[in-house]
């Protein structure tokens, strides 16, 4: 025990004596932020000295979060720190650490902390201060790993630690973003998403991209296909659904683009969906059936081909075309409304290329 005392006062001695200013040179140390490392003991950086820090990576302007700094390998038997913060206030939380006077936000060890044993890992805590201003802020570390023989030279080993960034934002709430998901139904895509909270949003505009072979830039650029209104300020759970209708067959890609009140956004995550081709020729019974007052008429082709679609009456006069065009291979749908028409019964035939089908439909007023 008395050893022990007299190495602690050895050390704290030498700390003293450094931070006088009587060394030969100037490079006593510290972070990347105010200095070169811990040179007093030895001016290389030694990268397998591992040092890092952990804690919250986002505040709100004057919030104070509790941080720690690790460190590990090395020679193992003490340690030391420095930490540094740019712009935000670092504070001591522990009885181990001082404010490092050489330089300014700077905190630094009162005394070399033991290693319980090599293969162990130390850290030391500290408290960091938000500005009140919306930055990226940045964490500096220095770690110095020690022989534990109050002799500063270079059997002691140190590193920096990776900048650690925090982002300071208002105090505000954002709009969280907790889910976006997409699913197939026949020939339409339904897309869903939840917010957990909100803060003056209008809306989501919904980006659409289908995965082409093409190599021409403008087929595969992002296209607004729609814009789904926000809820402007909620501490609730929001949930929204948009569905991209009567699609042909291929791969699609989505993502959503939150825009504030003010005109800033960002985007969400990309999520892929893909409608496959149809492996047989299908016309569904329209639904309802018997309707009013109108009723869906579905149908899929596995090739594409000129589609025509057309409703009859019972002694075979055509009373509406629903659809005369070419459609790629895919499963579609089409609305009809038959507002013109009395109550009865009426046909409706699909014909694609070679293939047809004729059902009947009841119309009741």
């Amino acid at each position: 025990m008395k050893n022990y005392l007299i190495l602690i006062l050895i050390f704290v001695s030498f700390i003293t004596f450094a931070y006088s200013g009587l060394f030969e040179h100037d490079l006593l140390g510290g972070t990347q932020l105010n200095g070169a490392g811990c040179v007093c003991h030895t001016t290389e950086r030694d990268t397998t000295v591992s040092v890092w820090i952990e804690g919250p990576d986002t505040l709100i302007t004057g919030q104070t979060g509790i941080y720690k700094m690790f460190l590990a390998n090395g020679p193992a038997e003490a340690g030391g720190y420095n930490v540094a913060g740019r712009f935000g206030i670092m504070s001591l939380v522990d009885s181990f650490s001082v404010w490092d006077n050489r330089s300014p936000n700077e905190l630094t060890q009162s005394f070399p902390l033991v290693f319980p044993t090599p293969q162990d890992t130390i850290y030391w805590e500290f408290a960091y201060t938000a500005p009140d201003s919306i930055v990226i802020d940045t964490l500096y570390s220095c770690g110095l790993s020690i022989v534990y023989d109050s002799i500063p030279d270079f059997h002691d080993r140190w590193n920096f630690g990776p900048k650690f960034p925090v982002v300071v934002i208002d105090n505000v709430v954002p709009v969280e973003l907790i889910s976006f998901n997409a699913k197939v139904s026949k020939s339409n895509i339904i897309l869903n998403w939840i917010t957990s909270t909100e803060t003056n949003n209008e809306g989501f505009e919904i980006d659409r991209k289908q995965i082409l072979n093409s190599r021409s830039a403008a087929d595969n650029n992002w296209m607004k296909i729609n814009f789904v209104t926000g809820h402007g300020t909620s501490t609730e759970l929001q949930n929204y659904s948009y569905t991209d209708d009567n699609l042909p067959a291929g791969k699609y890609q989505y993502r959503l683009k939150q825009i504030d009140m003010d005109g800033t956004y960002k985007y969400s995550n990309t999520v892929e969906i893909e409608i496959l081709v149809p492996n047989e020729f299908v016309l569904e019974q329209n639904f309802p059936n018997p309707f009013n007052p109108n009723t869906k008429i579905s149908w899929q082709s596995p090739v594409g081909g000129h589609h025509t679609l057309i409703v009859y009456d019972v002694i075979g006069n055509e009373v509406a075309t629903l659809v005369n065009e070419y459609k790629p291979a895919g499963a579609y749908e089409v609305i009809f409304d038959p507002s013109s028409l009395s109550s009865g019964v009426y046909f409706y035939k699909l014909v694609v290329d070679k293939f047809s089908s004729v059902k009947k439909m009841i119309l009741m007023r």
